[in-house]
């Protein structure tokens, strides 16, 4: 044992002076479905909390919440959950669900500008902290195009989306974070007045060490750039979602009946649910790309074992896989991981 531990410290100790970075595979199964929710890469050694939590409001049946972080380390990418609220200028409408109720199980709130809700997710998120400044904010108009949507005959939709790098203090270690997040307004006119169910959506954050969020660009993006959606479960949630718009309509009482619904709804994707999914995923691409003005992007490798293409960072140079979907990246191109490793680590071919 003690063998075997030096050879691993050994093994650390080189990967570190060559500066690599080795990525391992999370995948998160959602406990509701049983279905995998999405997959993606972390670098080794961090670990994940949070989860997908399922409620019956209609606009948001499924939320997400996960933190992935360095534990020996400030370093954190942060998804928060989505918020759905609910608002119209129907005078009646109002005054049976006034603003802070629930109509149709979503919250009734007036709009908020994207600078307003940027700040108070800052405040909400970062609590207990001291020495709070925004010390550079701007527009991502990727973001808002992926929040907008596909054009609906009937309805108006409309999105800002934009993030905001901030310094803080928290336990007396300076921390640097980047928010991102996206307002986004589906306004259906009606005669005489309209509805507005509204989203403040495709919130995340990249945390480290003040000055360090640059150079910890390339790790970030490649964790958000492997991450993958399950269409199957993406279909689950959609589906799941007209089923209780439908049950609101009808004035079908769901409560406790949750857990069938979401059992019966289908998990095939239809050709327009289909198209949406790819979309959100070549933009989620384009967000990554222009994360930081440090990111250098990414670079396709050919995994020998799968077959697959793989995006990894680049600046590196090379690349490492083994048979446990684990990966290494390095600028040393005499480093190889197989030295003093009982695992089979095979050299990646950039793709074509």
């Amino acid at each position: 044992m003690k063998r075997c531990a030096v050879v691993v410290s050994l093994l650390v100790a080189s990967l570190a002076a060559a500066e690599a970075q080795t990525f391992v595979p999370f995948v998160y199964v959602d406990p509701m479905t049983g279905l995998e929710a999405f997959r993606c890469l972390v670098p080794r050694g961090w670990k994940v909390e949070g989860g997908v939590t399922w409620s019956q409001n209609p606009a948001l049946p499924a939320q997400s919440r996960f933190r992935f972080y360095d534990p020996a380390g400030v370093d954190e990418l942060n998804l928060f959950p989505t918020r759905a609220f609910f608002w119209t200028d129907n005078r009646l409408f109002l005054a049976t669900n006034p603003p802070g109720t629930l109509r149709f199980n979503t919250m009734v709130a007036k709009p908020m500008s994207l600078d307003a809700a940027l700040s108070r997710i800052v405040a909400g998120v970062r609590t207990g902290t001291s020495r709070l400044a925004v010390i550079n904010q701007q527009r991502v108009p990727e973001l808002a195009t992926l929040a907008r949507g596909e054009p609906v005959q009937g309805l108006r939709a409309t999105a800002e989306a934009g993030k905001a790098r901030v310094t803080y203090l928290d336990a007396d270690k300076a921390i640097e974070e980047e928010f991102y997040a996206a307002v986004a307004n589906f306004i259906v006119p009606l005669p005489g007045y309209f509805i507005d169910y509204w989203y403040i959506d495709y919130v995340f954050s990249f945390r480290a060490a003040k000055g360090k969020l640059g150079s910890r660009a390339r790790i970030f993006q490649t964790m958000i750039h492997s991450m993958k959606v399950n269409p199957s479960w993406f279909a689950k949630v959609v589906h799941t979602k007209e089923a209780l718009i439908a049950q609101s309509t009808e004035g079908i009482q769901a409560a406790g009946r949750l857990g069938t619904t979401v059992a019966n709804a289908s998990a095939s994707l239809r050709e327009a649910d289909q198209r949406d999914w790819e979309r959100r995923q070549r933009i989620q691409d384009s967000i990554v790309q222009n994360q930081s003005d440090n990111i250098r992007g990414v670079q396709r490798f050919t995994d020998p074992h799968s077959g697959n293409e793989v995006e990894l960072p680049s600046g590196y140079g090379t690349a490492w896989a083994n048979n446990l979907g684990e990966y290494i990246v390095t600028d040393s191109p005499g480093l190889n991981p197989n030295v003093g490793s009982n695992q089979h680590w095979e050299e990646m071919p950039t793709a074509r």
